[in-house]
């Protein structure tokens, strides 16, 4: 299948011409495959002359020392393969055109043990191995057809060729015409049914790395996933930069005008300027269909990591936090954005530059608008959003009209909360009970329930943003923000941030 026209317009777009050469994510695949093919073949070998030894036919042991010879002569192929293959596992293509080269010689050396035994006046004994072997590489290492075609023959040729060395030079049998044929066929057959099935997976692979650019970028590797897709870690192709790329499930994008409110919720998040939440450096749909950002790569772990690994965290430690995400949604409430899903893993701490315990907002995904944006939302309509741990109740509810940046401080809260008892508010069986308490329930003091100490005045905001009624919460991030600010508790200071991360953290210190 070549390169469609949306591929090639999206990369020329970009500033990127398509590729002429293969595409680097199959090569690398392909060529630590062929690797792994030569280490087998030199198992292989092992194990016939262990094989052969223990179980030596008489009639054929004129054959021990060709048999040890060759089997010798494979183990070395093999393993030169496989070190070749991580030797240049920085070039790939290189290491496949070795890897071609092995095919045929790794074939001979299968003819010459196959044409050992004399073929005349006795029955054919099976079929060639180099058939399945052809099979194997076309499956393991996808070339491109003009390649794969001429090395499938030239391998196919080694079945009567082994037979014909034998004949030549060591005094066998010359087996009739027929023993030619059918000892040949298979070998044939798959030379050249093997190329088209390489082509085939070849070209698919080609199309899968195609999709798999972004704009700009190109996929590297998964990080992360959650209910509305998929997190990657991607290289931009012309920037020494790093990025996370965010692939957004076609289900939010099957219509036209799902995309656009897409286009202009991004516009809109791509805007915020706050360093607490996370950078937006492109957006845009990929060839298949799926919406995607791409975003700022931030090393560090997020709070669910922190409570899970190192228990409740400190109450300095946690004012901190909680005042780098609330300048994070402040800028994006006065923006009319309403984030929905607030909760451990949508919080990081990072070292940034020479700062550590960075705090970043992350995963704008459920999104709102207020305002001319009112309907423009990144969520699918008549489904629940948000984690239920940490859950509004008008968010609970269902009550869109109700939901604002109040959600947004009510779920922090429930981080919060999380932070200094290491529990969640609320603890039930089934999702629907964890909603209920959230909508009824009152909330035990977090004093109550860590082991850690809570000051009281941080315990009483905590408390008041887990209000059931809206109204009863602080109206806005800048209020409760200047409240936290008024807190007199131990600063969590540079050299104590510098310190717990150079003792938890070493690498990324």
């Amino acid at each position: 299948m070549e390169e469609t026209p949306e591929i090639r317009e999206r990369r020329i777009a970009f500033g990127g011409e398509p590729q002429r050469g293969m595409p680097a994510g199959i090569a690398g695949v392909a060529a630590k495959r062929v690797g792994l093919a030569g280490l087998t073949f030199a198992v292989c070998y092992v194990v016939f002359e262990v094989v052969y030894q223990v179980a030596r036919n008489r009639s054929v042991d004129h054959l021990r020392q060709f048999f040890f010879v060759n089997s010798i002569v494979g183990v070395l192929t093999g393993l030169a393969m496989f070190w070749a293959s991580r030797r240049w596992k920085d070039r790939p293509e290189f290491v496949l055109k070795v890897g071609l080269v092995f095919q045929v010689l790794s074939s001979m050396q299968i003819g010459m043990a196959e044409g050992a035994l004399p073929f005349a006046d006795r029955l054919i004994h099976g079929h060639s191995a180099i058939a399945m072997w052809i099979a194997c590489f076309t499956l393991l290492a996808p070339a491109p057809f003009r390649l794969a075609m001429p090395v499938a023959i030239f391998s196919a040729l080694m079945a009567p060729l082994g037979i014909a060395f034998h004949v030549w030079f060591r005094g066998n049998p010359a087996p009739d015409a027929g023993i030619w044929l059918i000892w040949s066929a298979a070998p044939m057959l798959m030379a050249v049914i093997g190329p088209w099935l390489a082509r085939w997976v070849y070209e698919m692979g080609k199309e899968l790395e195609a999709a798999r650019e972004m704009g700009s970028y190109q996929l590297i590797e998964p990080v992360g996933h959650g209910g509305m897709g998929e997190v990657w870690k991607a290289k931009h192709r012309f920037l020494a930069r790093d990025a996370a790329v965010k692939l957004i499930g076609k289900s939010f994008a099957a219509t036209a005008v799902q995309k656009k409110r897409f286009e202009r919720e991004a516009k809109v998040i791509a805007r915020l300027e706050c360093p607490h939440t996370v950078s937006i450096f492109d957006f845009g749909t990929t060839p298949s269909g799926e919406l995607y950002f791409a975003m700022e790569l931030i090393r560090g772990l997020n709070l669910d990591q922190l409570v899970q690994r190192f228990g409740p965290q400190p109450a300095s430690r946690v004012k901190h936090i909680w005042e780098g995400v609330l300048k994070s949604l402040d800028e994006a409430h006065r923006a009319g954005l309403t984030h929905r899903d607030i909760k451990p893993s949508n919080i990081l701490l990072a070292r940034l530059g020479l700062e550590h315990d960075f705090v970043k907002v992350v995963d704008f995904g459920l999104v709102k608008a207020r305002g001319v944006e009112e309907q423009t939302q990144l969520t699918m309509e008549q489904t629940t959003v948000g984690t239920p741990a940490y859950m509004a109740p008008e968010l609970a509810e269902g009550d869109e009209t109700k939901v604002d940046g109040r959600a947004d401080l009510y779920s922090m809260a429930c981080v919060t909360y999380f932070l200094l008892t290491g529990k969640t508010v609320f603890e039930a069986p089934s999702t629907m009970a964890l909603i209920l308490k959230h909508i009824k329930e009152p909330v035990i003091k977090p004093s109550e329930r860590g082991e850690l100490p809570v000051p009281e005045e941080l315990e009483r905001l905590v408390m008041w943003c887990l209000e059931k009624n809206p109204e009863a919460r602080p109206q806005s991030a800048h209020d409760l923000l200047r409240a936290i600010e008024r807190l007199e508790l131990e600063p969590w200071c540079g050299n104590e941030k510098e310190r717990w991360w150079q003792t938890h953290l070493p690498s990324l210190a």
